[in-house]
């Protein structure tokens, strides 16, 4: 408990400890920094990371002009994306450039008894911005993805690509330089959507 000891009253000078004394309250008072320096982010600064989830596809496969189609393809597969940053931090938020490489998988599905298999790849950019809650970051992305895709089916092969835009938030717990961070990112494609749930883990250097 806090007590207030050796009091003058009179003159209005108090003194005032934990119980244990001094060396006490400073062994607190240094550990409680320590602490607070653990869970602290480093400054504006260069990050990378690797994250792994899954992607699904939305598309619509088929010439408009022909009767019956296009039909839907709406299938995922495992996806994983490599991406860096430049971090700025500011006052009770963060803003950041980010940019990536990202592998959609290879869903396959069955469309008028063939076999359909989308090869989807890209290179996204972002605008990023959060908010800091001490160690846990919330945040948004604004940005878009130049996509290549390369589909078989029906005994052919075909390719197409394009740049799209694409949004996407999630939220990061960090201790220190490196953190874990899960989030959701959507693609608004040509003919269809791309999206992508993920974690991963990130490092921010000094």
């Amino acid at each position: 408990a806090y007590e207030i000891r050796n009091c003058d009253w009179s003159s209005d000078v108090c003194s005032s400890d934990l119980d244990g004394g001094s060396p006490s309250f400073i062994a607190l008072c240094a550990l409680c920094c320590a602490l607070f320096a653990g869970i602290a982010r480093a400054d504006s600064g260069l990050y990378v990371g690797l994250s792994a989830g899954g992607a699904a596809v939305n598309a619509e496969i088929g010439d408009v002009s022909i009767p019956g189609f296009p039909l839907g393809f709406d299938e995922d597969d495992t996806a994983y994306k490599l991406f860096g940053g430049y971090m700025l931090d500011l006052p009770f938020m963060f803003a950041a450039f980010e940019a990536a490489y990202v592998d959609f998988g290879s869903p396959e599905g069955e469309l008028l008894n063939s076999s359909i298999r989308l090869d989807t790849t890209g290179v996204s950019m972002f605008g990023v911005a959060g908010i800091e809650l001490g160690p846990i970051d919330l945040f948004g992305k604004l940005g878009g993805v130049i996509w290549d895709l390369e589909a078989s089916g029906f005994q052919q092969r075909f390719s197409d690509n394009g740049f799209d835009f694409g949004i996407g938030a999630g939220i990061s717990v960090g201790l220190g330089p490196l953190s874990i961070r899960g989030e959701y990112e959507y693609f608004d494609i040509a003919n269809g959507d791309l999206s992508m749930l993920s974690v991963g883990a990130v490092y921010l250097f000094d």
